[in-house]
């Protein structure tokens, strides 16, 4: 039980990273101005303006994972398609096939290969359920109103040559547990997220690259659900915490 928590977990961290480049909160020769409070409530306006026209992305993907337990870098190819509120399909070639599917109810896991999947459920996952809430925050153009997302983060924002950075640090002690912060980089001319840096509590980091974005493109209904072979094994049995 604890180690599919922990994969999980990790699983989880991954998805949050999902349209990311490489930044730096502290990146050299890029200074960074914080915002004051007036231009904070003006700059969320702004952005969810404009990420209202933005309702569905498809890209081909990879992902390059810095993880404190291993000497070498992982690297993750494969493709992503996400579409709003909270709908997400990830494949990925290399180095291990895999598809996660998310419907608005479940995430699913399945590895082809081996037939082997965990499905878990939303509502009664507290990890699945927190890694779609900051999800939907990062990428699904849903900011929402300042005072309700500082209910669950800590929020600094920041101006810098080019784009903004939100830095925000969870409340929450559980989703503490497997992130330490989360700084999204956003164009302020398009709205469009432009990267993510996630920092986990051990000091992991995760960054993905998008190429081929297409912005609103057409989607089948099919994408956002998995059948599982009759021979697949669902090791989790469907476990809840």
């Amino acid at each position: 039980m604890q180690r599919l928590h922990l994969a999980l977990a990790v699983r989880c961290v991954s998805l949050i990273l999902i349209l990311t480049f490489p930044l730096s909160i502290k990146a050299s020769g890029n200074l960074l101005h914080e915002l004051p409070a007036d231009e904070r409530q003006e700059i969320f306006g702004k952005l969810n303006a404009l990420q209202k026209s933005i309702n569905s992305i498809h890209a081909s993907a990879t992902q390059e994972k810095r993880l404190s337990a291993m000497k070498e870098e992982i690297r993750v190819e494969g493709m992503v398609v996400m579409a709003k509120p909270n709908l997400l399909r990830w494949d990925t070639a290399r180095p291990q096939k895999s598809v996660t599917v998310t419907d608005g109810r479940t995430m699913t896991v399945y590895y082809p290969d081996i037939k082997e999947a965990q499905v878990y459920s939303l509502s009664e996952n507290i990890i699945a359920r927190n890694t779609m809430s900051f999800f939907t925050t990062a990428m699904g153009g849903d900011l929402g109103d300042l005072k309700e997302l500082e209910k669950r983060f800590t929020v600094n924002i920041f101006r810098s040559e080019d784009g903004l950075l939100f830095k925000l640090t969870p409340l929450s002690k559980m989703a503490g547990k497997y992130l330490a912060s989360l700084v999204i980089k956003y164009d302020e001319t398009t709205g469009l997220p432009k990267g993510f840096e996630v920092t986990t509590p051990k000091g992991d980091k995760t960054v993905t690259k998008l190429t081929d974005i297409k912005i609103n493109p057409e989607i089948s209904p099919e994408t956002f659900s998995i059948k599982l072979p009759d021979d697949a094994v669902i090791t989790n049995k469907f476990e809840t915490d």
